[in-house]
């Protein structure tokens, strides 16, 4: 017995086997949940509801506590390209099998926090690589392998994870900091990665069969013969490159400093906290309404138009984050949140192919967390310098139209 659904890489794109169809679908909700509680929304995207807490527990001044961001964004631009090393080479599972372990540890050893900061530094570097495997290429480049007709609807809902846990955590973590300690928070995250994350990873996370290491990677047309230094070297490459750059110069320092922008501007930390929400709202949306999109407009034209969404939102906070504008700014930034990542490994697969999928991804990615790592205390040090938020937010409107531009720059494709 057959059915439609969308093909599997390599197969006909009418209709595949029950089994794949289960597998398919089953590798999805792996990756779904895997990027729900996973180290993207752990240590960025629900990180500004850690900082307040942090700073009443141990007495640390915000734009030192906002210095642990820098630093997971540091570390992920060593681990991203080891990561695409990795699963390029040995394939996803038993990178993400390992990680879940490895990470789960980690998150419990934040119990020992205490009011030495450097720990807190150190936990901070240590955790994004011993969640080496968990990081979202992984889980991409599992839906990637079987998925072709729907790849981009595939993508965004594998990629809703990350908004899906950046809206349901911050009410949750914030109750049980209240009711408990920020240090119970960590273990509690710990506990989830192991008791749901690493055993739905174990029975349902598997790549297409075709894709795995020990064959061909299946590479689109016209990229059999081209070597991963070649494809570095394309304009298609460095354009893409250089706009993720200045896409996480600003969202990174945007999803950090959210929180605490929205307390000085009079908000109570839950008025904050359901801003946050709507906020990771607004992403799984965006991945969700961005993955279906793909499937039927130019993945560079869609990425534009959300950056000069992204820039209006900046202007809003930079006028004051009052009202309900605070609202719309929230889901205009998600939105921008939403769709960067389904963009990059839509265009990565179409134009690039799987067999550098983990190494391209993983390059482009760590580019990303360099711009992150230098753009995540400009807000911060715009409040200590010029007393508001404006000028930093300035910066950060003109870095999205900047690179909103970059991506209706006319590239040949690969």
């Amino acid at each position: 017995m057959s059915e439609n659904i969308p093909s599997v890489a390599g197969q006909p794109p009418a209709t595949v086997s029950d089994s794949a169809s289960h597998s398919a679908i089953g590798a999805t909700l792996a990756s779904t949940i895997g990027l729900v509680f996973g180290p993207s929304t752990f240590l960025l995207f629900v990180f500004g509801v850690f900082v307040e807490p942090l700073s009443n527990t141990f007495g640390w001044s915000k734009p030192s506590i906002l210095f642990a961001a820098t630093i997971v964004s540091l570390m992920i631009m060593v681990v991203s390209p080891i990561q695409g090393y990795l699963i390029d080479r040995y394939g996803v599972r038993p990178i993400v099998l390992s990680s879940c372990l490895a990470f789960a540890v980690g998150l419990g050893g934040m119990y020992f926090l205490s009011n030495n900061i450097s720990g807190f530094y150190l936990m901070y570097g240590l955790l994004p690589l011993l969640a080496v495997g968990l990081w979202p290429v992984s889980y991409l480049r599992v839906v990637s392998t079987w998925f072709e007709r729907r790849l981009g609807l595939a993508i965004g809902i594998a990629n809703g994870g990350i908004g899906l846990g950046a809206a349901l955590l911050p009410p949750i973590i914030t109750y049980i900091i209240l009711n408990g300690s920020v240090q119970w928070a960590y273990v509690s995250l710990g506990i989830i990665v192991l008791l749901i994350v690493l055993p739905l990873n174990f029975m349902l996370l598997f790549e297409a069969p075709q894709a795995r290491p020990s064959r061909s990677a299946n590479p689109v047309a016209g990229q059999q013969h081209r070597s991963f230094g070649d494809l570095v070297k394309s304009r298609s490459f460095i354009l893409l490159t250089v706009s993720f750059f200045l896409l996480g110069f600003v969202n990174t320092g945007l999803v950090t400093n959210q929180i605490s922008l929205l307390i000085d501007g009079g908000a109570t930390p839950q008025q904050a906290a359901l801003v946050q929400s709507v906020f990771g709202l607004a992403v799984l949306i965006g991945r969700f309404l961005t993955g279906v999109l793909l499937d039927y407009v130019l993945a560079r034209r869609l990425m534009s138009i959300v950056c000069v969404g992204g820039a209006v939102a900046c202007g809003f906070y930079a006028f004051g984050p009052t009202g309900g504008v605070v609202y719309l700014a929230a889901l205009l930034i998600g939105m921008v949140y939403g769709a960067e990542f389904d963009v990059l490994s839509y265009i990565i697969k179409r134009s690039f192919g799987l067999a550098s999928f983990g190494r391209v991804y993983g390059t482009i990615f760590a580019v990303f967390q360099l711009g992150a790592a230098l753009g995540a205390t400009l807000l911060p040090l715009s409040r200590a310098h010029f007393e508001s938020y404006g000028p930093g937010l300035a910066v950060y409107g003109g870095a999205l139209i900047i690179s909103g531009l970059l991506f209706l720059v006319p590239v040949r494709q690969n």
